[in-house]
C-alpha cells in the first residue's frame, strides 16, 4: 500500500487532550514526523485551562494539516475521540494519546500490514515507566477469543473510519476501558486485529503521569465492560476476568487461586506479574 505508484489514502490521526500542553506538542510532532505524508491531525481540546489553546493556535498557523476543536466543558476522552472521528476526513483513523508518541514509520508500517478480513492493525509498544522501558510484544494476530480474556491490543489501533462508524465509535457511557470495549466490538464484527512486527509507539506508564481516569473509575469501567460482553465469554474467560478484576481492585490473590483462575497459555505472564510486579 505504501508503494510509490499507488495513491496514498488519507489517514486521520486523532488526539484527545486535557491540560498536557508540553506532552501534547511532542505527540503532535511525532505525527508530523511520519514518513507517510497524507495525514491530517485532529486534536480535540477537552476544556484545557493551561497553555493548550495557545499551543494549538500557534501550531495550526504553522501546519495546514492540523485541525483543533475545543470542548467548552470537559466531556471525557471517549466523547473527545468520537468528536475527532466525526470531524475527520480520512479513509483510515489512527489514535494517539496526548502523553504518548509515535515512531516515524508507524503509519507507513501499519498501512503495509492492513488487509481485508482484519478489523484493525496495532504494533508492539515500548512501555516507558519513567526511565525503565520494556517492549510489549503482542501476538501476530489477536482474535476475538483472545480479547475476551483481556485487552491484548493496548490503547491504539489503525482502522477504517467506516468500521468505527459501523460499530458506533467509543462507548461514552463507560467510565473507563472504552478502548477495550471498542476492540471487542470491532473484532466481533470485522475480524481479528493484526500486529505489525515492529515497535512503533512509546506509551507513557510513569507513576507521576496525570490521569483523567481515577482508580475508582478504572474499576467501575472494567466491571461495566465485563458485564457488557460476558455473554460472549466462555467459563474460562469469565474466571480469568474475575481474577483480573480482583487484581484491579488491589485485592490479594494467592497462588492457588491464580492457578485455578488462569488458563495455561497465560500462566507464565501471571507468574511473572506475581513475582516481579
Amino acid at each position: 500500500m505504501s508503494e510509490k505508484n499507488l495513491p496514498q489514502p488519507l489517514v486521520s490521526a486523532i488526539i484527545p487532550t486535557h491540560n498536557r500542553a508540553e506532552l501534547l506538542e511532542r505527540a503532535i510532532d511525532s505525527v508530523l514526523d511520519q514518513t507517510w505524508q497524507n495525514i491530517e491531525i485532529i486534536v480535540v481540546d477537552d476544556a484545557s485551562d493551561d497553555s493548550t489553546p495557545d499551543l494549538l493556535e500557534r501550531l495550526q498557523k504553522e501546519h495546514k494539516n492540523l485541525k483543533s476543536i475545543r470542548n467548552n466543558e470537559s466531556k471525557g476522552a471517549a466523547a473527545s475521540r468520537n468528536i475527532a472521528i466525526q470531524n475527520s476526513s480520512g479513509e483510515f483513523i489512527a489514535g494517539l494519546d496526548d502523553d504518548d508518541f509515535w515512531r516515524p514509520k508507524r503509519v507507513e508500517y501499519l498501512l503495509d500490514e492492513f488487509e481485508e478480513g482484519y478489523a484493525a492493525v496495532t504494533s508492539n509498544d515500548r512501555m516507558d515507566f519513567g526511565g525503565k522501558e520494556i517492549v510489549w510484544k503482542k501476538k501476530p494476530v489477536i482474535t476475538l477469543q483472545d480479547l475476551l480474556f483481556y485487552n491484548q491490543v493496548g490503547n491504539q489501533i489503525l482502522t477504517k473510519r467506516e468500521y468505527l462508524e459501523a460499530v458506533g465509535g467509543y462507548d461514552e457511557n463507560l467510565p473507563s476501558a472504552q478502548d477495550y470495549d471498542l476492540w471487542i466490538r470491532l473484532a466481533h464484527d470485522f475480524g481479528p486485529i493484526k500486529t505489525a512486527p515492529h515497535t512503533l509507539q512509546v506509551v507513557n506508564m510513569s507513576d507521576d503521569r496525570e490521569s483523567i481516569t481515577t482508580s475508582d473509575k478504572q474499576i467501575e469501567g472494567y466491571l461495566a465492560c465485563f458485564n457488557k460482553h460476558q455473554s460472549k465469554m466462555s467459563a474460562a474467560q469469565k474466571k480469568y476476568q474475575h481474577y483480573r478484576i480482583k487484581l484491579t481492585k488491589g485485592e490479594s490473590v494467592g497462588w492457588l487461586e491464580m492457578f485455578r483462575s488462569v488458563p495455561s497459555q497465560l500462566l507464565f505472564k501471571e507468574i511473572t506479574r506475581k513475582l516481579f510486579m
